[in-house]
């Protein structure tokens, strides 16, 4: 019987989408930072259940923005081209329930900056006992908190007790991948990761939308 081949670990479809969404010119490639995405909610469903609020929103947004590359695959192949194409069209200022992609993009970017600098926390701590729930805790309330409601922010509060110490959360984060290559996925999230915040900033600058609150 021939043996099955080796599945590729979820961390190295991560490496290789986040790299691959850095384009010229301070722009984003829209597919691939789709991937990137569906690659990071596969990770964090085995993170425990403080994690199910984030997966449930981050899929919505990388749905309906899939469905835009799809009716306009042109328009909606970069971050650049789609909020050019949305401030052109007057669109890029709607709300819910037909939020604009670039709303979604906002959302989607404090996700990011959620799970950089919890996974930051967790990397850098030299503490192999680390409760997770503690960088978890500061990211949330630094990047998320402010935009749930009450119920949400409570239900998140009990969950992060529930959190792994760092020994078992890196486990689950790497999946097949060798417990070596961690300083390089670190790096690669953290850079890359960081660089597309940066990058999705000064669009929201650039379109005089630093006010705008997408999460109405």
């Amino acid at each position: 019987m021939a043996q099955a081949e080796d599945v590729e670990p979820e961390t190295y479809k991560i490496m290789r989408t986040i790299e691959n969404s850095l384009m010229d010119n301070d722009n984003v490639d829209l597919e691939q930072y789709l991937l990137f995405w569906e690659h990071v909610c596969k990770v964090m469903g085995s993170w425990g259940t403080v994690f199910g609020f984030v997966v449930k929103d981050v899929t919505a947004k990388i749905e309906k923005l899939a469905a835009m590359r799809v009716a306009d695959p042109e328009s909606y192949r970069s971050i650049q081209t789609m909020a050019r194409k949305e401030s052109t069209d007057g669109t890029i200022r709607n709300l819910k329930p037909n939020r604009s992609g670039t709303g979604h993009l906002m959302v989607l970017n404090r996700a990011l900056e959620f799970v950089i600098d919890m996974l930051d926390g967790v990397f850098t701590s030299d503490d192999a006992s680390l409760k997770v729930s503690t960088p978890a805790r500061c990211s949330y309330d630094k990047h998320l908190s402010q935009f749930h409601s009450w119920p949400i922010r409570t239900a998140v509060s009990a969950a992060l007790y529930t959190l792994p110490r760092k020994t078992e959360f890196l486990i689950r984060l790497r999946g097949s991948m060798p417990e070596s290559e961690d300083g390089q996925f670190h790096d690669v999230f953290n850079r890359d990761g960081r660089d597309i915040v940066r990058r999705v900033n000064q669009l929201v600058e650039n379109f005089d939308l630093v006010n705008h609150n997408s999460s109405a």
